[in-house]
């Protein structure tokens, strides 16, 4: 897995994080956020590399089929776009940056 999978992996726990088991969150966690492999997780856990494997692949797909279904990631990405191109004769700066915070903090 790349740095860029794993980022929008990371993104994506950040916004649906919750929805998953924890012990998906934990593996994934270990995964992409600690950078194990997959054995090295398996070994942390004391199970089988294959059942690593197929917890982070089913976790995975739930993170991307739940954002298929809310899209609640790209609407924030067209939101902080808009923030952004706006002139600061249609938005001052002070706005701009609580708008851009608003959306950071959840």
């Amino acid at each position: 897995m790349n740095i860029e999978e794993r980022v929008n992996i990371a993104i994506l726990m950040k916004y649906y994080g919750k929805i998953l088991t924890d012990k998906q969150r934990e593996i994934l966690s270990m995964y992409v956020d600690n950078n194990l492999s997959l054995q090295e997780v398996s070994e942390e856990l004391n199970i089988s590399r294959q059942a690593v494997k197929d917890t982070l692949d089913k976790a995975i797909n739930i993170l991307n089929k739940t954002e298929d279904s809310l899209k609640f990631i790209s609407r924030d990405k067209r939101i902080i776009s808009f923030i952004n191109n706006k002139s600061n004769k249609e938005i001052d700066e002070t706005t701009k940056k609580q708008l851009l915070s608003i959306l950071e903090d959840e």
